[in-house]
């Protein structure tokens, strides 16, 4: 039997229910002891929590994986300071005590990329199953069935007709010219782009628009001032503001509003969107 690698962090506030579960990301599941199951690069992860540690399982374990779930939950975001900042405005003010634990990820920029291009009109668990499909046909076996996410080199030459016979649809000519449009070197010079420039240079790619170049700036670069509205966000923005428009006019109001933390009030706004919608809850009301 395979042993894992186990050590603990500290990484306060956090909630891996609101992090993990609010639809950022597409590949944990939540375990019924509470726990979670994910890949994070070439390790398969497994986070429990106590009151004021995480625990990490992690397979195969090398010396890099401790840094590497810190950076995928942005252990280094002071949310107390990010949360005191938007408590300027008074529609999150009070209901953010709520969402203390919600932090943003920082996912691969490939992966990422990939991901979003192909969650395009589409739900979670569709999303969730084409992503499954392209790394278990392409990426490298971790372990017991759990593939790690493909490589641009392991899609470059995949040709579209596969691609479409893994179920993505239009989606699989986008990703097949995404491949002959960029590779690592490219992403690393993005890497060194402001927000801007960043989210101009995304927009040049297949099956990217607004709302997935704003999703790759924030969940893949980390740029925090990005603010990606989809049907959610515009219904929590037409009833929290009374505000509506196209994706610019609602974008720009929120890069007045929320300024350098614009991604983590969308990540409030969206989650609490979510939870209002089946039950009628919510944290954020001016009903």
């Amino acid at each position: 039997m395979n042993t894992p690698m186990r050590f603990e962090l500290k990484i306060d506030p956090l909630d891996l229910d609101q992090t993990l579960g609010c639809g950022q990301t597409f590949r944990w599941q939540r375990q019924p002891d509470g726990s979670w199951r994910g890949p994070i690069g070439d390790q398969i992860v497994r986070l429990a929590q106590t009151r004021s540690r995480l625990i990490v399982e992690a397979f195969p374990g090398t010396c890099r994986v401790r840094g590497q779930v810190a950076a995928y939950l942005r252990a280094g975001d002071d949310i107390r300071r990010i949360q005191s900042w938007l408590a300027k405005d008074h529609v999150l003010a009070e209901g953010m005590k709520e969402v203390r634990g919600l932090r943003i990820v920082k996912m691969d920029e490939w992966e990422c990329l990939v991901s979003y291009v192909l969650a395009t009109y589409a739900n979670i668990p569709r999303i969730t199953k084409m992503i499954e499909t392209l790394s278990v046909r392409y990426g490298d076996e971790i372990l017991d069935g759990v593939h790690a996410f493909p490589a641009h080199a392991q899609l470059c030459e995949v040709p579209t007709a596969e691609l479409t016979r893994c179920g993505f649809g239009y989606r699989a000519d986008y990703l097949h010219r995404l491949c002959k449009m960029i590779d690592d070197d490219r992403i690393r010079d993005m890497r060194r782009m402001p927000y801007p420039e960043l989210r101009e240079e995304l927009k040049e790619l297949p099956g990217v628009g607004d709302k997935v170049a704003d999703c790759v700036s924030l969940f893949g670069f980390g740029k925090l001032e990005a603010f990606p509205i989809d049907v959610w966000i515009e219904r929590a923005l037409a009833r929290l503001y009374k505000r509506r428009g196209s994706y610019s006019k609602l974008r720009a109001f929120a890069e007045s509003r929320f300024g350098p933390y614009a991604g983590y009030a969308q990540e409030y706004l969206y989650y609490n969107e979510r939870l209002r919608a089946p039950e009628g809850a919510c944290v954020f009301s001016k009903d």
